[in-house]
């Protein structure tokens, strides 16, 4: 049985032992730097371009702004399916968990605890039972927010997880919007292609309609059926291409297993006559990249890791308790709660580590070399949140200009390889040249259709690059109400 006891020393000893190793404390971790984007400026448009700056644009959902409804339900339905966003939403769920322990930590600890004591002492022939329950309690003084900044660390690491969900919602959207692009451009690709097959095919008939009456060689009819070989397999190996398309966005989007073996993804092939002016939300540089999520994940990281710096060099310092309990213990279950047997304890402890062979010190190090890590992280995305835009905006620019010259080669060849056909006819040219006349176009119509894939995807890439392509509100929720 326990005596009631409330040791009146416990607290001055508390006291001493604080003040004692209160000069093994260092200095707190240094406040999250903060890196100015205000002298950052947006590069320019040039004069030729097309690219309009709308204030009031919105790219959370910019894949909309395509109109183009696959897209849009492609994109949509794999941010509800895509396997890699499930697995980002459960490490969310877990660092939220984390947070809550580690919340939970800071507060007393309250458990029941019961008893059954059976024993026989040397000497005696009785045996004896005992019965025991109790309530017992315990709370740590958190006087150097060891406690506090687990618990930082752990809600920055949890909003570090939700930033990381939505810069993979940004990217997958990107991804998948690059990949359909692509699908619509080989589409028109094979378009094209196919139409010269044809010609081909035609072109051989002609050749042994000839050789039948003696008015071509077998040189020009070989020739022929070299260049039908030829069409057919760009064909094939564009056909390819789409099917590795098709499979890599099967599984960017989620698609369930047992639609794979037969995946068909009709796609609208890109109209290159179609007119396309790229947009972008208006603003300054620091305005746009504080919406990236990369950015806001790094800065969380940094965060965390400064905190466990804190809860690292506060683990140096003493630690104090305050523990008690109540209760009743009998020799019988019948009299446990009668109040002979009721008994309880209150207990203020202090304890300090003197000696861990430098354990907690290196701790220390090591939390201070992870947070000097992840600065070095944090400078290294901000750059390359600054090159990522730059080159978007290079590549809106110079990919229109690419456009506009693809179309011009286009025009020319197309007349070129008419005034081919006419001077055969006239023979005034032979069909070696309009042969190179009719490939020349042909290559030139491929170009045209892969310069405006590009533009799309440069647009894509802009949209990216200023911070669209996730939910706000979802990050909120995430987060149980963080700021977002």
């Amino acid at each position: 049985m326990h005596e009631p006891t409330l040791r009146a020393a416990a607290l001055p000893l508390a006291v001493v032992a604080s003040l004692l190793f209160a000069g093994c404390a260092t200095p707190p971790a240094p406040a999250n730097e903060a890196l100015s984007f205000g002298s950052v400026t947006l590069p320019q448009p040039g004069a030729a371009t097309s690219l309009q700056f709308q204030r009031d644009l919105s790219i959370e959902r910019w894949w909309v702004l395509f109109d183009d409804p696959a897209l849009t339900r492609l994109v949509d339905d794999a941010l509800r399916d895509s396997h890699d966003l499930a697995a980002a939403a459960a490490r969310v769920r877990s660092a939220r968990a984390q947070l809550d322990e580690r919340r939970g930590a800071q507060g007393p600890a309250l458990e029941l605890q019961a008893g059954h004591t059976r024993a026989r002492q040397a000497g005696f022939d009785a045996t004896g039972t005992q019965h025991t329950a109790a309530l017992a309690g315990r709370y740590e003084l958190d006087l150097w927010s060891r406690l506090a900044s687990g618990s930082e660390s752990a809600r920055q690491s949890l909003l570090a997880q939700a930033w990381a969900q939505a810069a993979l919602q940004a990217s997958l959207a990107a991804q998948l919007a690059d990949a359909w692009f692509a699908l619509r451009a080989l589409d028109r690709q094979m378009q094209i292609s196919d139409a010269l097959r044809e010609s081909r095919r035609g072109t051989l008939r002609l050749r042994h309609q000839e050789r039948a009456i003696g008015a071509a060689s077998e040189f020009e009819l070989r020739r022929a059926e070299a260049e039908l070989a030829g069409s057919e397999s760009s064909l094939a190996g564009m056909k390819r291409q789409r099917s590795a398309l098709e499979s890599g966005i099967a599984l960017l989007a989620g698609r369930p297993v047992h639609q794979i073996a037969t995946l068909t993804m009709p796609a609208a092939p890109l109209d290159v006559s179609q007119p396309f002016t790229a947009r972008l939300p208006q603003g300054n540089a620091a305005e746009l990249l504080a919406r990236r999520p990369d950015i806001r994940q790094a800065e969380a990281e940094l965060a965390a890791a400064r905190a466990n710096v804190s809860a690292a060099r506060a683990a140096t310092l003493p630690s104090i308790v305050l523990a008690g309990n109540v209760g009743s213990d009998a020799r019988s279950l019948s009299r446990l709660f009668e109040g002979p047997g009721f008994f309880w304890s209150l207990a203020l402890s202090a304890s300090q580590v003197l000696f861990d062979g430098g354990q907690a010190q290196a701790r220390v190090r090591g939390a201070d070399a992870r947070a000097d890590e992840l600065l070095a992280s944090y400078r290294k995305t901000v750059t390359a949140a600054l090159i990522d835009l730059r080159d978007a905006y290079a590549e809106l620019e110079f990919s229109e200009e690419a456009q506009r010259a693809e179309q011009q080669r286009v025009a020319a060849l197309g007349r070129a390889r008419g005034l081919a056909q006419l001077g055969v006819r006239n023979g005034a040219l032979g069909t070696l040249d309009l042969l190179d006349a009719e490939r020349n176009h042909y290559q030139a119509q491929l170009a045209e259709v892969d310069a405006l894939r590009d533009r799309l995807q440069g647009q894509v890439a802009a949209f990216k690059a200023v911070g669209g392509g996730w939910s706000p509100a979802t990050l909120a929720k995430n987060t149980s109400g963080e700021p977002s």
